[in-house]
């Protein structure tokens, strides 16, 4: 075979390499693809295009407390998606600080706690804008308080409520707040060879930027891992598609049954007020349209057509003649 080398070839190949008679190619090298190393202790059980899913998810989410935020706080506030990883809890519970806050929360009808975790130095900087500050306290080496774990829990409540609609094409869940804990009882709240998802938000108000996590156990996430894929989702798109003019019929349909007020404006008049209120029957009033110009059809206060004055069955009537434009 011409591709095989024999053992001499081999040997006067190295000798010529170590000898500096051949060169070798570094930058082939350096853009050779990399391995990445695979820990078989903590086998992955989602694939990329499932957590690609889950991040289109939660840059949804962003936007909604970017809105939160912005709004409670007075402060132009950007929050986008950072970074995604499947890991193992103890992981995630060995680098977690004694001090951080983590908000424990349910998505209903699906099992398993999912967690919620702001950085200290977000904490006290929403802290001090609620409390009439400018948001530039710092970071206090202290425990919080109870004044200030009342604004924490009522801030996690509000934004669990919008993981409904951030999850809304995926599957229909009701968020659940349950309560607040510390860092120091992470261990307690959930397996720790319980396989997660780690999902971290970056979070920047007002020049200080600080990062929200959210932890996802695989046990929420199995019941719904087939729709994590786009095949999935497009098949379900498709078979909507397919219903888009029976849905429409029937939209039609009940709008068609709704009352609504149509007004023949046969002209319009400037008064004074002493003529209104000496005005009696038989008075006349002068319009700023003649006979045969066409009327104003409004409906529902807005001018849609024109029409001419008529009779029919022994009826005062309007024929329409022209829309719009």
């Amino acid at each position: 075979m011409k591709d095989v080398l024999a053992q001499s070839q081999i040997d006067e190949l190295l000798n010529d390499i170590i000898g500096g008679k051949v060169e070798i190619d570094n930058e082939k090298i350096k853009k050779a693809k990399k391995v990445k190393e695979y820990n078989f202790k903590i086998p992955r059980k989602l694939a990329k295009e499932q957590l690609r899913t889950i991040v289109g998810v939660y840059e949804l989410y962003a936007k909604h407390l970017s809105s939160y935020l912005t709004g409670i706080l007075r402060t132009y506030c950007q929050v986008e998606v950072v970074t995604i990883e499947e890991t193992k809890y103890y992981e995630y519970s060995n680098a977690m600080q004694d001090s951080s806050l983590l908000g424990i929360m349910e998505l209903n009808p699906f099992e398993g706690n999912v967690l919620m975790e702001l950085s200290k130095e977000l904490i006290f900087t929403i802290i001090d804008k609620l409390l009439g500050g400018s948001g530039n306290s710092g970071v206090m080496n202290r425990d919080y308080t109870d004044i200030e774990m009342v604004l924490m829990e009522k801030i996690y409540r509000n934004t669990t409520t919008y993981f409904k609609d951030a999850w809304a094409s995926i599957a229909d869940i009701d968020p659940v707040f349950i309560k607040l804990e510390t860092g120091n009882r992470s261990s307690h709240i959930m397996n720790l060879d319980e396989v997660i998802v780690i999902i971290v938000l970056s979070v920047n108000i007002k020049g200080i930027t600080g990062n929200m996590t959210v932890c996802i156990p695989y046990l929420w996430l199995e019941p719904i891992s087939d729709k994590l894929y786009t095949k999935y989702r497009m098949t379900k798109r498709t078979r909507s598609d397919l219903g888009y003019d029976t849905t429409r019929q029937s939209i039609l349909s009940q709008i068609c049954k709704t009352d609504i007020d149509v007004t023949a404006v046969l002209g319009n008049s400037v008064i004074k007020m002493k003529d209104v209120l000496s005005m009696e029957v038989g008075d006349v009033i002068k319009l700023n349209q003649k006979p045969n110009d066409n009327v104003k059809i409004n409906i529902n206060n807005k001018t849609w057509f024109y029409a001419q004055l008529g009779i029919l069955n022994n009826k005062k009537a309007v024929e329409i003649v022209r829309p719009v434009e």
